[in-house]
């Protein structure tokens, strides 16, 4: 079924990974293809990135993958290239902390803040990079924490975007997400969701209308043509997944945008609720994923008083839902630990509100295209530090 307003590519049949692969290696020669992974130096010697690895060797359609280093030294940055040594394709990692490019963006003209370290600014970095090299036609951008990762995902991320016929500039991936036997993601199903739900009916924008259609807004999963790449700006913190989304609906028509399944069951590292403490936990990624949802999507006037109560009532109809949908499974649902979550996200959304009203945060990461007009030669200034990060003592 596709509800639209953007097309959804379901995991039909029984396609055969190898078909997959042969299908993207005959277009990846007219259309070159990356992968661009951010990583954290904690991630290196976890099971998760090894079984990537492992994975990725065979993929022969990438003509190159790029790892974004974040959280490291030195010494993480050469133990990360000499893991990715073996691997058959091209292979770069970008180190944002890195010496020679911290002098690069330290260079841009005045008033141009990057901010800190963290992952929305390391995959601008690397994104930055990508676009000077301009060898690819489209880019899938996956985590490193995947568990049970398998070649499928970046296949059925670049696939919509790598086909001549189906020829869409950007792809959103999906997925179940069950541990434990229990239902997970509750960001998305418990917060995202019921506010974005709440949000449309007062002020159904473009923005809303995309991230509403979206099964999975929050994934980290995604692939876009080199093209779109260098027109959005990147947001810099949680929000970064459903920032893109708002990005990419100021720049591309429905009909360009779609969302793919693109594995059976995800998995990754689990954050604990961290109930009664913003700054840690899925509590902090809910209070950015909330303010970035609201700068600009909330009504204005008393309607924002009662912004919180509506979405408690909303999630109501939500966790009868899910709950529905568990037990049909034979899931197990735990109701307390559900309304628990709702609590704290409830918090979350108030903190979120009052944040996207009365602080001026550092804006998005500005696109690509536009930063070279207003900083010449940035780009390339970015991919030399790049190729040369590794000879600084």
């Amino acid at each position: 079924m596709q509800a639209g307003p953007v097309t959804t590519i379901h995991r039909l049949g029984e396609l055969r990974i190898d078909d997959l692969a042969s299908r993207l290696e005959r277009f990846s020669r007219d259309r070159s293809l990356a992968l661009l992974i951010p990583a954290l130096a904690s991630e290196m010697d976890t099971p998760a990135l090894g079984a990537i690895f492992e994975r990725l060797a065979s993929a022969a359609y990438l003509e190159e993958i790029v790892l974004v280093l974040g959280r490291a030294d030195r010494d993480d940055y050469r133990r990360l290239e000499k893991l990715v040594d073996p691997l058959p394709m091209r292979t770069t990692v970008v180190w944002p902390e890195g010496p020679k490019l911290s002098r690069v963006l330290a260079s841009l003209r005045p008033g141009l803040d990057v901010g800190p370290p963290g992952k929305g600014r390391d995959v601008w970095i690397a994104l930055g990079y990508i676009l000077y090299n301009a060898g690819a036609h489209a880019i899938a951008l996956h985590d490193a924490d995947i568990v049970g990762y398998t070649g499928e995902i970046p296949m059925r991320l670049l696939l919509p975007v790598a086909d001549p016929i189906l020829n869409f500039a950007f792809c959103k991936g999906y997925y179940t997400r069950i541990a434990d036997n229990t239902l997970q993601g509750r960001v998305t199903r418990l917060l995202v969701a019921p506010l974005v739900a709440v949000l449309r009916e007062e002020n159904p924008t473009d923005v809303l209308m995309l991230i509403g259609a979206m099964r999975y807004p929050l994934a980290g999963e995604c692939a876009f043509t080199l093209d779109l790449a260098g027109r959005i700006s990147i947001p810099r913190d949680w929000g970064m997944e459903a920032g893109i989304l708002a990005a990419i609906a100021g720049e591309v028509e429905p009909s360009g945008i779609c969302q793919a399944g693109i594995c059976e069951n995800y998995d990754h590292k689990h954050q604990a609720l961290s109930a009664g403490d913003e700054r840690g936990g899925l509590n902090r990624m809910a209070v950015e994923v909330a303010e970035t949802l609201l700068r600009g999507s909330a009504p204005a006037g008393g309607w924002k008083r009662d912004l919180v109560d509506r979405y408690r009532r909303k999630t109501d109809i939500f966790i009868a839902m899910y709950r529905a949908d568990a037990l049909a499974n034979g899931l197990n649902y735990d109701d307390e630990a559900e309304k628990m979550a709702v609590e704290t996200f409830a918090g979350a959304v108030s903190s979120g509100l009052q944040r996207s009203e009365g602080r001026q945060d550092l804006p998005p990461l500005p696109a690509w295209r536009k930063l070279e007009r207003s900083n010449p030669g940035i780009m390339a200034a970015i991919a030399e530090a790049v190729r040369n990060e590794g000879e600084e003592v």
